[in-house]
Formats: structure tokens, sequence, C-alpha cells
């Protein structure tokens, strides 16, 4: 009896080792009715903000994956070349979101919008719990990474 009550203790200690270790990603892409993609290709980036400057960083990354995708960056100063293509230029509206409490957990929101118009294009989100802050972003981040790989087809 002794033996299985050792054995019980360990099976249950081992199996709140695993949970603990575990870590959850979800992820979303949803595109507009008619979106044509493929006449997008270019992207101007605005001064998103997440209202939390801790995560700036996290920003400056999401940033960087959007500028490695097929679209080509452009500057906002660039007024030329936006008058004679704004029909093919995206703009983001990034969102980071991260509970740093009861376990914490981060959300990314990437809103799409055409650049003419103002419409929203596209949505890409991805999000992850993992063993610490860090770890969720980078679950997350993870998550934006694929899905604006499927979204743009990146070479990079």
């Amino acid at each position: 009896m002794l033996f299985n009550h050792i054995n019980m203790k360990h099976f249950i200690a081992t199996i709140i080792i695993i949970a603990t270790m575990t870590s959850c990603a979800s992820s979303r892409i949803v595109l507009s009715d008619n979106a044509n993609l493929d006449k997008y290709k270019y992207v101007i980036f605005g001064n998103e903000t997440t209202g939390d400057r801790e995560l700036d960083d996290v920003m400056m990354e999401i940033r960087n994956l959007i500028s490695r995708t097929s679209l080509k960056v452009l500057p906002a100063s660039d007024a030329t070349k936006i008058i004679s293509c704004s029909d093919s230029i995206l703009t983001p509206n990034i969102n980071v979101n991260t509970e740093k409490w009861d376990g914490g957990h981060t959300y990314i929101t990437i809103t799409f919008y055409d650049y003419a118009n103002n419409h929203p294009i596209a949505v890409v989100k991805g999000s992850g719990i993992g063993l610490s802050l860090r770890h969720d972003q980078n679950i997350a981040l993870g998550r934006i990474r694929k899905n604006l790989h499927r979204l743009f087809n990146t070479a990079k």
C-alpha cells in the first residue's frame, strides 16, 4: 500500500510539472470580403502605440516581421511614390496586450488597412501563454510570424 501511495504522489507531481511546462498558442487570419492581397505591394508604418511603453520592444519586433514579408516598406515622407501607387499600399494598426498577472497571456492583433481608403483588408492575430512574460510574447510573435508568412507569402 505504501508503494502505491508513493507512486501516486510521483504521478501527480509529474502531471503538475508537465502541465506547468506546456504552453498554449492560438492564431487567426480574417480577410475582408473581396480582398485582393495580390494588389498590395507596399506598407507604410504609422504611429502605432500600445499605451504601454514596456511593450515597445514587441512593437519593434512586429514591425521587423512585417518588413520581412513581400511588402516593401515605404517611408511616409516619400510623397511622390505614395501618390503614384496609393492603391497598392497597406498600413498596419498593431495592438499588443500583455496580461502580467494571473499566469500571463500575450495577445497581438495587426489590422491592415488600405492606405487610400482606410478600409480594413486583413486582421492577423496571435496569442501565447507560457512560463514567463517573455515566453508568452515569444509564443505570440511566433504565431504572428507564421500568419504573416501565410498571408503575404514571404520570401525571406
